[in-house]
Formats: C-alpha cells, sequence, structure tokens
C-alpha cells in the first residue's frame, strides 16, 4: 500500500472516529451524563476536526490517480467547501441548536409562543422563495425553524432535498454524508406526517442519485405518486421515474 492510500485510509477511520464520537456525544447530554457547558465546548471541537478531515479526503481524491474527474473550478471548490462544514454539523444531528431549543432559547424578539409561530411562518416564506436561488441560504433558513420546531414538515424535507441536489456532483465522500443527512431529515418528516407527498418523492430521488439504489427509490416514489405531490414536485419526480425503471430493468 502507498504512502497516499495509507494516509487516505487513516483520514476515514478517524471521520469515522469523529461521526461516531459526535453521535455518542449527543446521547451522553441526552441521558444526563455531560453538562451543557461541556456538551458545547467538546460538541463544537468535534465538529471542527470533523470538517477539516473531510475537506482533507476530498483533497486527496482529488489528487489521486483514480479519481473520476478534473480538477474543479473555484467557484465551485468554495461550494464544496460550504456544502463540507454544513453536512458535518447536520450529521451531527443540528445538537446544538436543539440544545437551545430545549432549554427554551428564542429566535431574537420572541416572546409568546404565537411570536415564535408567526416567525417560524416568515422564515418558511423566504426560505421558499430562495430554495434555488441560493440553496445554501435557503438550508440556513430551514435550520433556524428547526431551531424553534424541531417537527417541522417542511423544513426537514426541502432541507434535505437542497443537501442533496448541492452533493450531486460532488465526491464520494461528501455524497455519502449528504444522503445519511438527507435521509434521516426525510424519514424523520415521514414518520411526522406520512400523507406528506413531498418528503416520499424526494427521498426516492435522493436513494437514486445518492446512494444507487434503485430498488428503494422505487419503493419510495410509488408512495409519492399515491399521495399526489404538488405539480412542481411531480416535474421533478417525472424526470427520474424511467431511469429508475430502466436500472430494475422495467
Amino acid at each position: 500500500m502507498s504512502g497516499s492510500s495509507t494516509n487516505l485510509e487513516a483520514l476515514k477511520q478517524e471521520r469515522e472516529f469523529l461521526l461516531r464520537s459526535l453521535r455518542d456525544l449527543e446521547q451522553e447530554h441526552k441521558f444526563g451524563d455531560l453538562d451543557d457547558q461541556d456538551f458545547e465546548a467538546l460538541h463544537k471541537d468535534y465538529v471542527s476536526r470533523a470538517a477539516t478531515i473531510i475537506r482533507q479526503i476530498e483533497s486527496s481524491g482529488s489528487n489521486s490517480s483514480f479519481a473520476e474527474h478534473a480538477p474543479e473550478s473555484s467557484p465551485r471548490r468554495r461550494g464544496r467547501t460550504l456544502l463540507v462544514a454544513f453536512m458535518v454539523l447536520v450529521v451531527a444531528g443540528l445538537a446544538g441548536w436543539f440544545v437551545a431549543q430545549q432549554s427554551g432559547q428564542r429566535l431574537a424578539g420572541e416572546s409568546i409562543a404565537g411570536s415564535i409561530e408567526d416567525s417560524t411562518a416568515s422564515i418558511l416564506s423566504r426560505a421558499r422563495a430562495t430554495n434555488f436561488v441560493d440553496p445554501q441560504a435557503a438550508i440556513e433558513l430551514y435550520t433556524t425553524v428547526l431551531s424553534v420546531d424541531p417537527d417541522n414538515v417542511e423544513a426537514l424535507t426541502y432541507r434535505a432535498w437542497l443537501l442533496a441536489l448541492i452533493a450531486r456532483g460532488a465526491g464520494d465522500e461528501v455524497k455519502k454524508l449528504a444522503f445519511e443527512s438527507a435521509s434521516r431529515d426525510l424519514q424523520r418528516a415521514i414518520s411526522i406526517d406520512a400523507s406528506y407527498a413531498d418528503a416520499h418523492c424526494f427521498l426516492g430521488i435522493a436513494r437514486f442519485r445518492l446512494a444507487d439504489d434503485a430498488q428503494g427509490a422505487k419503493q419510495a416514489l410509488t408512495i409519492c405518486a399515491q399521495n399526489n405531490p404538488p405539480a412542481e414536485v411531480k416535474g421533478f419526480v417525472d424526470s427520474i421515474v424511467a431511469e429508475v425503471d430502466a436500472a430494475l430493468g422495467g
């Protein structure tokens, strides 16, 4: 095994260790084994280290003789850096935001439940208008909604969808993390409201585009169709159904 291959494998092992540690950290905090201050400090440190490791893995992959694509343009590199940093936070469960929510903290200017509801509706409206103009900004807006309303089905669904869209042209490491994160949000949305067609539709697309799972995609897309998705979502689905069927030999 060459030195570069050995180094890449070591980086991957460290990445897995850090992501596993983040999940363990959340569990310890959830069950009261770790106070808020220690949790926040450790969480911030692990997220920072994981982001650095993932960027190094992506860089190693792009320099490898086994790389599938030529070096990316500067704008794409910047987009990938933003995506990687954000995905690490998502994989970590956005625990920092949930801690604030569980502690009763509020967004600036919110003092009563009605105010929070109004603010959430306003942020969702801004996110919808931003979806395909500035996906990164829309993701941040949906995350803000989830910080005060973790069960918001629309925010869970569309944050996951935008993450999947951005990650489609990324490297394998980023795509893997994006799928894990998007799939988790979409499954949560479905568990909250199984009749919400959009979540089924986007789960099917994510399974096919990011995980090469044609069978799983077909199942999700079938449920999607049964729940009469809105026209704009149906457009995304119609464009991929034939590809899924072809992959399954249909």
